[in-house]
């Protein structure tokens, strides 16, 4: 997916939104009742499952679908800006289109976000911020640890690796979120393996918030 669609999906969240935050502007107005704009809560924690399509940087390689299971905690500085930090397992899986190669890996990592959060309406966030992906595991279809007659690759093919992330949020029904989020993370590898700890790509996924975002904290 080009920058181009990236920009055209982050500018169809924010004029959706903006279309929303005008109605209960002009209902505040017309009828002196409607959602208090002014509370926000603090802190607050959600839990997500998102689909994944993560693959190789290059064109030798096609992505699979994957999945990350976690969670998150936010706090917000003010009603406009905050942080977040949480855990998940990443889970990205993709098949080699080589010649001589057409076999899959399934590459697992805990990943530990630290982002900024940017609230420009009720219902939107976007987000950026810095990963890191500690590996847990990294296996292919075929035998590839042929000492040990394994599907496991040995450990110095697969490394943990720093990363960024581009997010968009959308608060679509009470507690319920969804996200679109582009992220990339690399480590130095060896140059001669096909194997580059050089990844990038897309996930969406929907977020349950554990506590009411518009209360105030007590």
């Amino acid at each position: 997916m080009s920058l181009k669609t990236v920009l055209c999906i982050v500018s169809f969240y924010f004029i959706f939104d903006l279309t929303f935050a005008q109605g209960d502007e002009n209902l505040l107005l017309q009828y002196r009742k409607g959602p208090d704009i002014t509370r926000y809560r603090k802190w607050n924690f959600d839990l997500h499952l998102r689909g994944v399509r993560i693959s190789l940087n290059g064109d030798y390689s096609t992505p699979k679908i994957g999945y990350v299971l976690g969670g998150n905690i936010q706090y917000k500085f003010s009603k406009s800006i905050g942080i977040s930090t949480g855990i998940g397992l990443l889970s990205v899986n993709y098949q080699y289109n080589l010649k001589d190669n057409s076999t899959h890996d399934q590459i697992d990592y805990l990943n530990f976000p630290l982002a900024i959060r940017v609230f420009p309406t009720q219902r939107t966030i976007f987000e950026t911020g810095l990963l890191y992906h500690h590996l847990i595991k990294a296996k292919n279809t075929a035998m590839v640890g042929l000492r040990q007659k394994s599907n496991s690759y040995p450990d110095n093919i697969f490394k943990n690796a720093f990363g960024w992330l581009f997010a968009v949020h959308y608060n679509i029904w009470k507690k319920f979120h969804i996200s679109v989020e582009y992220r990339f993370f690399k480590k130095s590898t060896v140059t001669n393996n096909i194997q580059k700890n050089n990844f990038n790509g897309f996930i969406l996924g929907i977020h349950f918030l554990i506590l009411n975002p518009n209360k105030i904290d007590s």
